[in-house]
């Protein structure tokens, strides 16, 4: 990779609607670092930058989402963007399809979602390595802050860099054994990037993860953690930049979260389900992660309100309008993403399941995926889930606990899974809740398997899914891909040669 200086991080604004002055920065060329981090502020500007550079199009706003990884996983069909000359066509079909690894759309763009994800890495690697050596009374919250700020450095460093092996390296299930694939950074500078093994960077990532939760702990501690505190209050007070609008910062419980997806990708099944059931217990008691009805009638069309953690991107719609683009009256012309066995995967009970009616719009006779397409309504559930990009969601907690408990207790696991499709309606279906109840030990994953893949269209997991489980990947009718390293495993890019 190029080497890296130490960019501005871009130093804007990460919720734009806010008032808040410590948000309002212009971006600046270049800060020189003793500039950056000579006050508490700065530090706040620095993390800032990495959640802004993250909402990119190269990294959550698109490609690691609903764009090129959902296409990884087939989650779209052959046919699903139409019109000549067109760069989806050419990067999707000629490249991912035919697993056309030069080909020259799809290569750079490989090319550049590895620079930006490493980009933020280092990014991260000089905010934690500053950070830790610094006074608390550099924070106007002191303590608190400090290891606030210090947490989600730490979380987003094995975010991004978990990513980056389940896209760069072969799963644990594919039995990847001593061979290297990636490094795991976490220095600043890095100017040699060796790979490690798949273990090695699990067990690093296991590792910040678990420093993260202790570090996040305090800030994230309330008694509750609503929807309305994670993504719907507005502040002028001092203390916006902590306790609010934190389901747009890699908070506490969304680090639990990923700790226990890494666990679950680890094979270590049974620290997945304990920090999945920690969730758990906590959103019985205090309701916090759950979808209200009331925002989705308003345009929630994301169903936030179980979304631990996303980002904030304000180009999103701009990305989703290149492919789902409607507007030239000629229907050969016209441009959407049509979702793979749609009628397949809600087995005849989409009618009710919100994530049919919410997700999928019918258009022409075929069903275009509509998640990511603005909602027009001026109100606060509309202009919240416009621009988010879920990247943790509460139902995952409840996949992860249902799989990891399934053969100790299969009712149990039931439950989860049954709270998951109560949560989407699909449960006033009953084909829906019978095909849960009449499950056996045997059966149940396939229809686990079958939910995650209502949830996830457009989010970027389907691809981790099988890859994890080395199970292949349906396609249209009875094509699958097969779960072997030349369909599977994203090649390193030639220019990787630095990691600084």
């Amino acid at each position: 990779m190029r080497k890296y200086r130490l960019l501005s991080l871009l130093i804007l604004v990460l919720f734009a609607y806010s008032c808040n002055s410590w948000l309002d920065v212009k971006p600046e060329d270049e800060l020189d670092e003793s500039d950056m981090f000579a006050s508490g502020d700065g530090y706040r500007h620095a993390l800032n930058g990495i959640y802004y550079g993250m909402s990119g199009q190269t990294l959550y706003g698109e490609d690691l989402t609903w764009g090129l990884v959902d296409v990884f996983g087939r989650t779209y069909t052959t046919y699903s963007v139409y019109g000549s000359g067109n760069r989806a066509l050419a990067m999707f079909y000629y490249g991912v399809y035919l697993n056309n690894w030069d080909n020259d759309q799809l290569e750079p763009e490989i090319e550049s979602i590895w620079e930006s994800a490493y980009k933020m890495v280092a990014n991260c690697n000089n905010l934690i390595q500053n950070i830790s050596k610094e006074d608390s009374d550099k924070f106007a919250y002191k303590e608190r802050e400090q290891k606030m700020i210090w947490g989600e450095a730490l979380a987003l460093r094995a975010f991004i860099q978990f990513d980056m092996l389940r896209l760069f390296a072969a799963s644990p299930a594919m039995n990847p054994g001593a061979t290297k694939y990636i490094p795991y950074i976490s220095e600043y500078p890095s100017y040699v990037s060796i790979p490690l093994t798949v273990d090695s960077c699990l067990n690093s990532a296991i590792r910040d993860l678990k420093a993260a939760r202790e570090l996040l702990w305090k800030a994230d501690s309330a008694t509750t953690f609503t929807a309305q505190r994670r993504f719907e209050t507005s502040s002028s007070d001092d203390d916006f930049f902590l306790d609010h609008k934190r389901g747009y910062r890699l908070n506490y419980h969304a680090a639990t979260a990923i700790l226990a997806r890494v666990c679950l990708y680890a094979q270590r099944v049974d620290e997945a389900y304990q920090y999945a059931k920690e969730l758990i217990d906590y959103n019985t008691a205090t309701n916090s992660f759950t979808v209200k009805y009331s925002s989705v009638k308003d345009g929630d069309i994301k169903l936030y309100g179980d979304v631990l953690w996303g980002v904030e991107s304000l180009d999103v719609i701009e990305y989703i309008n290149v492919y789902n683009n409607l507007t030239d009256p000629s229907p050969y012309k016209h441009t959407y993403l049509i979702t793979t066995n749609l009628d397949e995967i809600f087995e005849g009970e989409g009618t009710k399941d919100m994530r049919y009616k919410k997700w999928q719009n019918n258009s022409s006779g075929e069903y275009r995926f509509s998640k990511y397409e603005k909602y027009d309504a001026d109100n606060t559930a509309a202009n919240i889930s416009n621009y988010l990009v879920p990247l943790v969601r509460m139902s995952e907690v409840y996949y992860i606990a249902a799989e990891a408990i399934y053969k100790k207790n299969l009712d149990e696991a039931k439950g989860y899974l049954r709270a998951v499709k109560q949560s989407r309606y699909a449960s006033y279906n009953s084909l829906s809740l019978d095909k849960v109840n009449n499950a056996t030990e045997g059966t149940f994953m396939d229809v686990l398997i079958n939910d995650m893949r209502r949830e996830w269209i457009g989010e970027g997991q389907i691809f981790y899914l099988y890859k994890r489980l080395k199970k292949d990947i349906p396609f249209e009718g009875n094509e699958v891909v097969p779960i072997e390293a030349k369909y599977v495993i994203w090649p390193v890019p030639d220019t990787e040669t630095n990691l600084k």
